[in-house]
């Protein structure tokens, strides 16, 4: 039986879009698991008042995930932008409204560990199945590209203790200095009035200095 076409749903708040948001999504275009890599910068979110608009964080996106690299990449990749203007809705309802748009298709989320791991504060719980909106049944019935953090456990020793989604495919781990890079970093060293440019595109600095952002 032929295997199901694979849709890649990614994405981030780009707030700002940083090195190590590139290399997740290389991770993915690189992987050969996928037909199509989809990345959607995410909406507004009450619980994060310090998100610039969505155009500037829309323009950023675009800055790095430009023409050029798209064109380079050995994997089709889209920016959607249908979060981008609207407030931010449940991980679950995003991707039920995207299969029903590519009915014959494998929906799978990427996301890195970190969102998947157990924390002893949550009594060994997860992110996705403390807070995210129907997290369980998200774990159950949807299949998640799991992409190794820094700081985290690696997914191959989650997947040994049992402790992944029902279903999920492994990224490569990087080795890049850049797959451990935050936004939040980002935003820390910009109101400290540090350089950070070793942790975003020069395109992107550049834009964060013109238009005063963080």
């Amino acid at each position: 039986m032929q295997r199901k076409r694979r849709i890649a749903i990614a994405g981030s708040a780009a707030n700002p879009i940083s090195l190590g948001h590139e290399e997740f999504a290389e991770a993915l275009t690189h992987s050969g698991l996928f037909a199509l890599v989809l990345w959607f910068p995410s909406g507004t979110r009450t619980d994060k008042p310090d998100l610039a608009s969505p155009e500037d964080r829309v323009h950023m996106t675009e800055i790095v995930f430009n023409e050029a690299w798209r064109t380079a990449q050995p994997t089709a990749f889209r920016i959607d932008l249908r979060e981008a203007f609207r407030p931010s809705i449940p991980t679950i309802q995003l991707l039920r409204e995207i299969q029903q748009e590519h009915i014959d298709a494998e929906i799978v989320f990427a996301t890195g560990v970190d969102v998947l791991a157990p924390r002893k504060e949550y009594g060994n719980r997860s992110d996705v199945e403390r807070y995210w909106v129907e997290g369980e049944k998200l774990l159950c019935d949807w299949t998640f590209a799991v992409f190794p953090r820094e700081g985290y456990p690696r997914p191959e020793i989650l997947q040994k203790e049992g402790k992944l989604p029902a279903h999920f495919l492994l990224l490569p781990r990087s080795e890049s200095p850049a797959a451990g890079i935050s936004s939040t970093e980002v935003r820390r060293r910009v109101k400290a009035g540090e350089s950070f440019d070793d942790l975003v595109r020069p395109e992107v600095a550049k834009y964060i200095r013109e238009h005063g952002l963080y």
